[in-house]
């Protein structure tokens, strides 16, 4: 490309330069941008898995999900506690969702063995889409 002069080609650079600098700033907005999560519209009840309950086993499970624009159509474990990773695992892989535009995002499940949950039944508290808690009385301190 021709320049012709020294103040043309200055014109030409700064334009140059603000479209990329544009260009930028619209990507980085976008990225920064969090994704829509999808409206939950049923799901299993999760429930403490009895052999992580009969030997106390507690601890938080972050469960990558992926989403078809329906359901979940992958789920992985973050954490390898079994057999806390295996029912959190399950239990996403149940979720159904009003039409959404696919994405994939993190629920994290909360186990925990108390005292001070009902020794009938669990409690279980959903935050949905991105967190669940469950709560179990222990088993051997009936």
């Amino acid at each position: 490309m021709k320049f012709r002069s020294k103040k043309h080609f200055t014109r030409t650079a700064v334009l140059f330069l603000g479209i990329c600098v544009g260009y930028h700033l619209v990507e980085a907005r976008k990225q920064a941008e969090p994704a829509v999560l999808p409206m939950v519209a049923s799901a299993v009840v999760p429930l403490y898995p009895p052999l992580a309950r009969a030997t106390n086993i507690q601890g938080v499970i972050h469960v990558q999900v992926s989403t078809d624009g329906h359901q979940v159509a992958t789920a992985h474990a973050q954490e390898d506690i079994k057999p806390l990773s295996v029912a959190a695992e399950e239990n996403s892989k149940t979720w159904q969702f009003s039409a959404h535009t696919p994405v994939t995002f993190t629920i994290s499940y909360h186990y925990k063995l108390s005292k001070q949950c009902n020794p009938n039944n669990p409690t279980v508290i959903l935050r949905l889409p991105t967190d669940v808690e469950i709560c179990q009385y222990p088993f051997n301190e009936y």
